[in-house]
């Protein structure tokens, strides 16, 4: 049969039973099922992003964090220096000396307020039990029975960073002779 009366002969079977046309021919392509490539896009999209801003968010932590380990030996310094200023001391000192160490001390409260901010802050080991997950030792000295383990020096300040160890204290840590128990 040529194609013209192929076509004619379907034609005539379409008026006869018109739910033939309405049927899909088993030769035709299937359609694309395209709300579902649309659920897939939009779920693969929404898992990006959430992954974005995870790594956003661990990438602003690291340069936090060594931002705050290269500004850490300078805070410590002002630290120990303000230790050693004696207020009883300061009426002998000319008044050149007193302006220096009120600058020094505005200085500190400020590097304060940022650390504080950053949740940067100091551990408090002296005259406490020994902890080797936060402090290294570096030195075990002979001390009294009731001082035994105790840190009893801090060679180098410790520091947490919201709950986590930024830099670990490293102290001398007293250490009782077998004599002495």
């Amino acid at each position: 049969m040529s194609k013209h009366k192929q076509q004619k002969v379907m034609e005539e079977k379409e008026q006869e039973n018109p739910t033939c046309a309405a049927q899909p021919s088993v030769e035709a392509e299937p359609t694309p099922d395209y709300y579902d490539q649309y659920v897939r896009l939009a779920a693969d999209f929404e898992n990006f992003r959430k992954r974005t801003e995870r790594e956003k968010a661990a990438l602003l932590a690291y340069g936090k964090r060594e931002f705050a380990v290269k500004m850490l030996p300078m805070y410590e310094v002002l630290l120990r220096q303000q230790e050693n200023m004696h207020p009883a001391k300061e009426k002998e000192v000319p008044n050149e000396v007193k302006q220096l160490q009120d600058g020094m001390r505005m200085i500190l409260s400020e590097l304060d307020k940022a650390f504080k901010s950053e949740g940067i802050t100091k551990m408090d080991v002296l005259k406490k039990p020994y902890d080797p997950s936060t402090q290294e030792v570096v030195a075990m000295i002979p001390s009294k029975k009731e001082e035994d383990g105790l840190v009893l020096e801090e060679v180098q300040m410790g520091f947490m960073i919201d709950g986590q160890i930024l830099r670990p204290a490293r102290v001398v840590v007293g250490q009782c002779s077998e004599e002495g128990k």
